[in-house]
């Protein structure tokens, strides 16, 4: 039979305090994912550590956030809240956004002007072209009453 791995909870429960993931901790340990998951739940259900993830990337949360609230999950253990620092860059980033917004309607403008301008030159070509049509036309029936007229 296999010797099971030892691991020491007051590490693992360091490393999770610190914000380590279960994954990074089961590697370091040797041991399941699932392993460091039960030492978890035990550390929550005696009030050591809080019923939280840990950080992940931010595109990730605000997914899991949704699919909890589509879900119905408002209390059942997803924890909605964001940290302070996560909020002042999401203000930062905000702001930053708004700077932009004069540079991105000069840039919409352009491309509107840009568009417009095509359109004008896409209807002045089909005007050349079927204008170009019309003296085909008026050729070839020239042409044809031409060879008509003449006597072989």
């Amino acid at each position: 039979m296999a010797r099971k791995a030892i691991v020491d909870k007051d590490k693992i429960l360091s490393l999770l305090k610190e914000g380590e993931t279960t994954q990074s901790i089961a590697e370091r340990f040797g041991v399941s994912r699932q392993a460091i998951d039960l030492h978890r739940r035990e550390f929550i259900s005696q009030g050591l550590l809080p019923d939280q993830r840990a950080a992940r990337a931010g595109r990730a949360r605000r997914e899991e956030v949704k699919t909890a609230e589509v879900r119905g999950e408002e209390g059942r253990g997803v924890d909605k809240s964001s940290s302070l620092d996560e909020q002042i860059d999401l203000i930062i980033a905000a702001f930053m956004a708004m700077k932009r917004l004069p540079q991105l309607e000069k840039e919409l403008e352009g491309y509107k002007r840009k568009c417009e301008d095509a359109t004008k030159e896409i209807e002045l070509l089909r005007e050349a072209e079927h204008r170009r049509q019309d003296q085909e036309i008026r050729w070839l029936t020239l042409q044809r009453e031409k060879d008509q007229n003449t006597p072989p």
